[in-house]
């Protein structure tokens, strides 16, 4: 389980995360940016105004009404950053419980986090917000903070996604109470949404290029992928070449004539994770099974989620329903799939998609799906 707290400096994320941990039943591990910019590099690596500046720096800034503000960056401070994160994921992966608290200014920090979180089972998004005189009064009085880093990183942190399960409002309420509505959220609501709801909106497709040849040896090779499309063998790297060298240059030679193919390559928030394919149905023999009283007008697509940590997140059917969109319904009036017969999840999502079962074929254990534009 992941609890992740999301709110400008000083609005009250480090506190109620003590407090969280002092309540909880279960036990977890806390990770704060804090950590990063005040108890790991000492603090003679933190530069000021026109000191050297390779760790972190601190400068005094103006708006555009000329209200002061600070900004705190370094360049290998931010990769620091990254890299805190990818440890992270060792964490979650090991099955260790987090508090993760953030300050997510600019939308590359949360696209960081999604690979990291997929390992989590349950991940509650949660948004700490506080009036910005209120985080200015508590950055005033503590001795641990650059003064005017509220102001500057207020409207920044809340602009860019995530979406969230639940809202605090720590202005007029303890970390204490806080803390008790954050536990009794998480007691009530076993499903959180709002993680899953973000990486489904921010899928995308890039064409096969042979530089993700090593990307579909890894998955291929996969168990749950090589059940489906393993072809009983352990893949090479000279086994997708061959197979998919065609693939990059748009055909496949079916008989001796080249048949447009299209493939692409699946990101969910900038990571590959899977690949898809689609192209004119009738082009394409089947193996034991010929398509018959279906659309002049057909494609058929086949795809895999090849990352297992991004199964099971309702990501197979956002990507069909956006890449049929996109791509098939551009030439084509139907879709097509067919789904082994044993592939009950496959199905399932399909079904989801929007797809309806044509036809069973009880011989070759196929079942085929349509899908109308």
């Amino acid at each position: 389980m992941i609890i992740f707290l999301n709110g400008a400096p000083s609005s009250g994320k480090s506190v109620i995360a003590r407090e969280l941990m002092r309540q909880s039943e279960r036990p977890f591990l806390y990770y704060s940016i804090d950590h990063l910019v005040n108890f790991w590099i000492d603090e003679k690596f933190v530069a000021f105004e026109d000191e050297p500046k390779s760790w972190f720096f601190h400068q005094h800034i103006l708006d555009t009404e000329e209200i002061p503000g600070a900004t705190v960056e370094g360049p290998h401070a931010n990769q620091l950053h990254w890299d805190m994160i990818d440890a992270l994921k060792v964490f979650i992966q090991k099955g260790y419980d987090l508090i993760i608290d953030e300050v997510l200014w600019k939308r590359d920090i949360f696209q960081r986090y999604t690979n990291a979180l997929c390992q989590a089972d349950k991940v509650y998004l949660v948004k700490i917000i506080c009036d910005l005189i209120e985080c200015e009064r508590r950055e005033s009085l503590r001795k641990d903070r650059y003064i005017g880093l509220a102001r500057e990183l207020y409207e920044k942190v809340y602009v860019e996604p995530p979406g969230y399960d639940l809202e605090i409002d720590t202005t007029a309420i303890s970390p204490q109470i806080s803390a008790k509505q954050i536990l009794q959220f998480v007691e009530k609501n076993e499903k959180p949404q709002a993680f899953l709801d973000t990486i489904r909106q921010d899928l995308s497709f890039k064409p096969l290029l042979p530089e993700y040849y090593h990307l579909m040896q890894k998955w291929i090779n996969t168990p749950h992928v090589a059940t489906w499309w393993g072809e009983g063998k352990t893949w090479s790297f000279e086994d997708i070449e061959s197979k998919y060298d065609s693939y990059v240059h748009g055909f496949k030679e079916i008989n001796g004539k080249k048949r447009p193919i299209k493939g692409y390559v699946i990101f969910c928030d900038n990571i590959p994770i899977g690949y898809i394919q689609y192209y004119d149905a009738y082009h394409f023999p089947r193996d034991g099974y010929q398509l018959l009283n279906l659309p002049p007008s057909l494609a058929s697509i086949d795809l895999f989620i090849g990352e297992p940590e991004y199964l099971g997140k309702g990501l197979g059917v956002a990507l069909l329903k956006q890449f049929i969109t996109q791509f098939v319904w551009q030439h084509f009036d139907n879709c097509f799939v067919d789904a082994d017969a044993n592939n009950a999840q496959a199905i399932h999502t399909y079904i989801k998609a929007g797809f309806s079962i044509h036809k069973e074929l009880s011989s070759t254990k196929i079942i085929c799906l349509l899908r109308k534009k």
